[in-house]
């Protein structure tokens, strides 16, 4: 960013207009001029020689507007920040089951409506290190604990139902979740798990993983998509209803284990933003970001401009071009 110190000196630049006027149009108009390089190249004519007598005019209100300029002191500000604090570490578990093509959050599925108030999520954070797991029968981790957040809701623009899923463990997303924030030093550690469905998948059981994330300091955000009974589901060219069950008793015992006292249902698009609002205000970075400037000064430049034009000047009027009385 080009800035002046002190930029009232470039108004003088206004100055040199006038001048320039005068020197052409009224200063001593009937000069006669050589160049003396053997040849005479400028030939009065009316009074006027040829473009090159004005050169000098037009070195010295170059002199004069660069001096100006190295007044007003420009220099380029190269922004900096200094930040301090210390970010949060998040993982994003979602269940990714068939279930999740259910569309009770109209006009998208479950987990489109889940991606799409997740990214909503990322944006507000800052300085915070996030990852995504999905979960099906099986726990994936599709991205690790990051600060490239463009990357991350690349990731989760193709995240997509696992056709082949059998099953929903959320035991396993919630162990597979923990063992990414186990090692982390973030002064806090937090797992927002999304499910629609109940546990029927899986080794490890919801609540001795949730034990194990309390063990190590981690709080779980447990959030139940979808409504209770009869939904509308995708069928051949339609829908058809059927009914996908949330255990949310397990879900409130994963959150109560991990102190974030209660789960929570969302039922439309509309009230799981309102969690995950809830989620960011509870979650808050403490960071004190100070902003410095690092300037580059180039009044040195337009000072040997300057001194360019001076000598120029000189070298026209005492060896170029030879004024007679």
């Amino acid at each position: 960013m080009l800035e002046y110190f002190k930029p009232l000196y470039l108004w003088g630049i206004l100055i040199v207009i006038p001048y320039l006027i005068w020197e052409i149009f009224y200063k001593d108009r009937h000069r006669v001029r050589f160049i003396h390089n053997r040849t005479r190249l400028l030939r009065k004519i009316g009074g006027y020689s040829s473009w090159l007598r004005f050169l000098p005019v037009i070195m010295r209100t170059l002199l004069i507007a660069s001096l100006f300029i190295v007044l007003a002191r420009p220099r380029l500000a190269h922004k900096q920040q200094e930040v301090k604090g210390q970010g949060i570490d998040i993982i994003l578990a979602i269940d990714v089951s068939g279930s999740m093509k259910a569309v009770d959050f109209q006009p998208v599925n479950r987990l489109e409506a889940a991606k799409k108030v997740a990214k909503e999520f990322i944006e507000k954070r800052v300085n915070d290190r996030m990852g995504v797991i999905v979960f099906s029968d099986h726990a994936f981790t599709i991205c690790p604990l990051t600060l490239d957040y463009n990357m991350l809701m690349a990731i989760l623009d193709k995240t997509a139902i696992d056709e082949e899923g059998q099953g929903t463990a959320i035991g396993m997303g919630l162990a597979t979740a923990v063992a990414r924030l186990k090692d982390s030093q973030a002064k806090s550690k937090v797992i927002i798990l999304i499910t629609d469905g109940r546990n029927n998948a899986g080794e490890i059981d919801p609540l001795t993983a949730a034990n194990l994330a309390k063990t190590l300091g981690i709080k779980v955000y447990a959030i139940g998509v979808g409504r209770k009974g009869l939904v509308d589901y995708p069928y051949g060219n339609g829908y058809r209803k059927v009914n996908i069950e949330i255990d949310l008793d397990m879900l409130n015992s994963i959150a109560e284990a991990c102190g974030t006292q209660k789960a929570r249902q969302a039922k439309n698009t509309e009230e799981l933003i309102e969690i995950m609002n809830y989620i960011d205000n509870m979650e808050k970075t403490e960071i004190n970001v100070k902003n410095y400037y690092e300037y580059e000064e180039l009044f040195p430049l337009w000072l040997l401009f300057a001194v360019t034009m001076l000598l120029l000047e000189l070298l026209l009027r005492f060896f170029i071009i030879k004024q007679l009385p």
